[in-house]
């Protein structure tokens, strides 16, 4: 977010503890397989996911997205 404020002005990140709440109602409707998943949702529609992964350029890639989807709403 420090390289592009427009992510932290136009995305609502929700961060959920997977130990407590990965068997939860919203991790299973999500399909969340595992910790360190990320999600990108527009209303109800998934933009894209990440499970695992820690490449910069691949959740940078995620961010866009959504902060593509923000903008054109």
């Amino acid at each position: 977010m420090k390289e592009n404020p427009a992510y932290g002005a136009k995305i609502e990140f929700v961060t959920i503890d997977y130990d407590q709440f990965g068997r939860g109602e919203l991790a299973k409707e999500l399909g969340i397989p595992r910790r360190s998943t990320l999600v990108a949702l527009h209303g109800d529609q998934e933009l894209g996911r990440i499970v695992a992964g820690t490449s910069s350029k691949q959740i940078k890639a995620l961010l866009d997205t959504a902060l593509s989807a923000a903008m054109a709403a």
